[in-house]
């Protein structure tokens, strides 16, 4: 019986219009009503996240930032956390003003920037000194390190990568990935400390309710969601999923702009009313693997 299902939020829970339709919405609903957890799992920030908790009626659990926080909002206990050093927070800071990068600090269920990317943020800018006072007084969980210029997000990375030993990229834009991508607006590279991942906080949601891994699924499309693939043999890569991205997942399901999520949660009901043994969600979720593996070769 499944009893918690993982689902990420971007081009995995919505669509390329970067909404969540109808018909997932629905499934959702059954589930919950049917006591399977829908646990939103995502890069997002808190805050960001919960909006989306009540607008779609998902469980009051959240894991966010990438893994860096979980929380259980119903009993408002927290789950699992991890929060960068301050003074690394104040390097990235120091580096983002002298440089030119944006720079988005997540802590508790806030967030703050010294430059908005889009117009439903321009309420969160704060000047570079009122950043320096949240890195030293709050519990930052996520910087998010943005530009327009490519080759600028990419010297960043290196930057990371070398001269910084307690954080690390846990999540980044998948044009670094894939050249055929449409170019984007906004580059974006999520930091977060080393011991971050999806992984180990959904590792901390299901030993909280006592569910073992093959009593959950874990939904994504994305490189920061593969953490949480191994944790189940219910692992399950989104049809608009990078080819890698596929080959780590046990099963492949259609992609965002198909309905991809809510197919799985359909199933998923059928299978725990026992309308349909578990093979057969299996089988049917391998045979789209293989059609999409043969549309790839």
């Amino acid at each position: 019986m499944i009893k918690a299902v993982f689902i990420d939020i971007d081009e995995t829970l919505t669509n390329s219009q970067r909404e969540v339709t109808e018909k997932t919405k629905l499934e959702i609903k059954k589930c919950v009503e049917n006591g399977v957890k829908i646990i939103l799992t995502s890069g997002r920030s808190h805050r960001e996240a919960m909006d989306f908790q009540e607008q779609i009626g998902t469980s009051p659990y959240i894991v966010s930032s990438n893994g860096a926080s979980a929380y259980d909002e119903e009993n408002g206990v927290e789950i699992y956390n991890e929060r960068i050093d301050p003074q690394m927070v104040l390097q990235l800071i120091k580096y983002s003003r002298e440089n030119g990068y944006r720079i988005k600090l997540n802590y508790k269920d806030l967030l703050v920037m010294n430059e908005a990317a889009y117009p439903d943020e321009k309420d969160k800018e704060v000047s570079y000194e009122e950043l320096e006072r949240v890195a030293v007084e709050e519990q930052v969980v996520q910087c998010v390190i943005t530009s327009t210029d490519f080759e600028k997000m990419r010297v960043f990375r290196d930057y990371i990568k070398n001269e910084c030993v307690w954080i690390a990229v846990a999540n980044e834009s998948k044009r670094f990935k894939n050249s055929d991508l449409k170019p984007s607006r906004n580059y974006y590279c999520d930091v977060a400390p080393v011991k971050v991942s999806k992984g180990n906080a959904v590792k901390a949601v299901c030993e909280y309710f006592e569910i073992k891994p093959e009593e959950i699924v874990t939904i994504g499309d994305g490189e920061n969601d593969l953490s949480m693939f191994e944790l189940t043999p219910n692992s399950v890569a989104m049809g608009n999923s990078l080819p890698e991205i596929k080959e780590k997942a046990n099963y492949v399901t259609d992609s965002n702009d198909e309905d991809g999520v809510a197919k799985v949660l359909g199933f998923i009901i059928k299978v725990n009313e026992k309308e349909m043994p578990i093979w057969n969600w299996h089988l049917f979720l391998l045979v789209k693997r293989l059609r999409t593996n043969c549309l790839h070769s």
